[in-house]
């Protein structure tokens, strides 16, 4: 995956999804709270041209808007057509 960032100019960075799994870390501290809500923890590793690890903490909202945005139909029917491709530019 590709990802840009205003905060960067105009570097490229290239990363990988590494886990999604459920947690009960706080965000701020990183370490586990007894008390916190269950999230999603998506991490991703930055390969190219650092090597960073991106840690991105979904609440509940956060889900039902991706599975919104994924089930619309354009964007569904374009994930298909990417899918059934063998290769990209």
């Amino acid at each position: 995956m590709k990802i840009r960032s205003t905060g960067l100019g105009k570097t490229l960075l290239t990363a990988q999804v590494g886990t999604v799994e459920p947690t009960n870390v706080v965000p701020a501290s990183l370490e586990a709270g007894d008390n916190e809500p269950k999230r999603l923890l998506l991490t991703m590793e930055v390969v190219d041209p650092v090597h960073w690890t991106v840690r991105a903490f979904l609440e509940p909202g956060d889900v039902r808007r991706v599975i919104k945005l994924l089930l619309r139909p354009r964007t569904l029917f374009t994930a298909l057509l990417f899918l059934m491709k063998r290769s990209y530019k």
